[in-house]
């Protein structure tokens, strides 16, 4: 449907959805944003022509990771990154699940919870590929969180772009079997055991060397539960299988962080898959329709609402993280690998495109980006935040 349709569903039944309900500042930001995006709450910015000939005043976006009208030229600008500091080899996709048991805790602790997850999966990963059985070297993995399934419900699982090979202790570039990058029930299990290690850690009122654990790094029961009944679950965890999957190798890196990219920003759904509203229902249709028996479903608004405002991450959490050779620590051994492969240094923050470049790449004929009479390229003078208060803000 048309762009701004969320925003529209917003306006419509926020106001009611939020009745009798309690939000938290993550959720009443991320709906004000939705809400207000490209309106004159938001401000507007003047963009001029350099030889004079031209000005336009346009509307400012929110900038919101869950606001699915923003985040395009984001996730773009992440995408040139990515591309620029690939290594010139095949890549794994591999998707890790946790037990929908353990989503109470996410809930009470998202950024924590997020962070315990992904350091447990590349741990896992690290610990098996350095060993020679099955790769010998320090791989590159681009690590992705995503908490929701194709109905928008809770499923929390990592995306992780991991390279077939990796760099050697004595700088040797060598590559792993295309067809297999670990077993995958070696990898869960693994995983199991760090990530349900983790946890218990995070609830332990002391740090390793027997000291008080800053608030903001203990993790909290979820409303209604003891800290025992957590740890009591993840013993009964720690009994079951865990899965994760690994597809065969692809060639290059693009389509992958093309796939995890659509997540980066935008929240959990992108307005193309809304391809119905009759102002109470939403037609959604499924992001991987051949895993379904149809092609869409239907959900109330207040259930939409909700669904999406489930999956607003708490602030300052990163979604999305480098490990091994494309860490930021690691830039000596990003380039010696660069070299092995025959590839050019990687150089980070050079040759960046502007938003306005990343605009043209995306929209060739978007015609807001250029003077109508010279043809020169706009360029921003001015910028008005806006003045308006969020309403959570004024509650008593």
């Amino acid at each position: 449907m048309k762009a701004g349709i969320v925003q529209q569903i917003f306006n419509d039944h926020f106001e009611e959805y939020r009745k009798g309900r309690i939000l938290d500042a993550r959720q009443w930001r991320a709906a004000w944003d939705i809400m207000t995006c490209q309106t004159p709450e938001k401000g507007y910015h003047v963009d001029e022509c350099p030889n004079g000939d031209y000005r336009v005043i346009l509307p400012n976006s929110c900038k919101n990771r869950s606001c699915p009208r923003c985040g395009s030229t984001e996730t773009q600008l992440w995408l040139e990154r990515r591309r620029s500091q690939a290594l010139d080899c095949p890549y794994f996709h591999v998707v890790i699940t946790i037990s929908h048991d353990l989503h109470g805790i996410w809930r009470a602790n998202r950024k924590l919870f997020t962070g315990h997850m992904m350091r447990s999966a590349w741990g896992s990963l690290q610990e098996l590929l350095s060993d020679c059985r099955w790769l010998g070297g320090l791989p590159g993995v681009i690590a992705v969180f995503q908490s929701w399934d194709d109905d928008l419900r809770e499923h929390c699982h990592l995306h992780l772009i991991v390279t077939a090979g990796g760099l050697t202790p004595d700088g040797r570039w060598v590559s792993a079997r295309k067809d297999m990058l670990v077993y995958t029930p070696v990898l869960a299990s693994k995983f199991r055991g760090k990530f349900l290690d983790s946890l218990r850690q995070g609830f332990n009122p002391l740090t390793k060397t027997g000291r008080p654990k800053p608030s903001e790094q203990l993790l909290s029961p979820p409303p209604g539960k003891r800290v025992q009944q957590c740890l009591n679950l993840l013993n009964k965890l720690g009994r079951v299988r865990w899965h994760a999957d690994i597809e065969p190798a692809y060639e290059h890196a693009n389509g992958i962080f093309k796939y995890v990219g659509r997540y980066i920003r935008r929240g959990p759904i992108s307005e193309k898959r809304i391809v119905g509203y009759d102002g109470d229902k939403v037609t959604i249709a499924y992001a991987h329709p051949e895993k379904h028996e149809r092609p869409t479903f239907k959900l109330d608004a207040q259930t939409f609402i909700r669904r999406l405002l489930d999956h607003v991450p708490e602030k300052g959490t990163h979604l999305v993280r480098s490990y091994g050779l494309f860490h930021p620590t690691q830039l000596e051994k990003l380039n010696l690998a660069r070299a092995c492969l025959g590839q050019k240094a990687y150089v980070p923050g050079i040759e960046r495109p502007t938003t306005i470049e990343l605009l043209r790449q995306m929209f060739p004929d978007l015609s807001e980006t250029r003077c109508p009479h010279c043809g020169e390229i706009l360029r921003t003078v001015f910028v008005y935040r806006g003045g308006h208060t969020e309403p959570w803000r004024l509650a008593a």
